[in-house]
């Protein structure tokens, strides 16, 4: 697994329990919200500092990818046959 995504994961899940520790300290305990509001705001800045790193990571991997497969069009080569040739290659064909 990719050092990055390693870091993404604990940094998302880090956010998760500073969420959880500010409901818990809010809601079930009856802390003032001057008393907890600092689970909130780190949680609320790890999840966009998250989705920052996230989405650094898909737009170099897409870079990546292009840079790495240059996408071809499928080219079509159109030809100009006489009935000549048309009939010399039926004539082979029977032989």
């Amino acid at each position: 697994m990719n050092k990055n995504k390693i870091i993404e994961t604990l940094l998302l899940f880090g956010s998760l329990a500073f969420l959880v520790m500010w409901v818990d300290q809010f809601l079930y305990k009856g802390a003032d919200i001057k008393d907890s509001y600092f689970f909130l705001m780190f949680a609320l800045a790890g999840f966009l500092f998250y989705t920052y790193r996230r989405g650094q990571r898909i737009q170099k991997e897409k870079e990546e990818n292009k840079n790495a497969e240059p996408t071809k069009k499928p080219t079509v080569k159109a030809g100009i046959t006489s009935k000549a040739n048309v009939s010399r290659k039926k004539k082979q064909r029977r032989k």
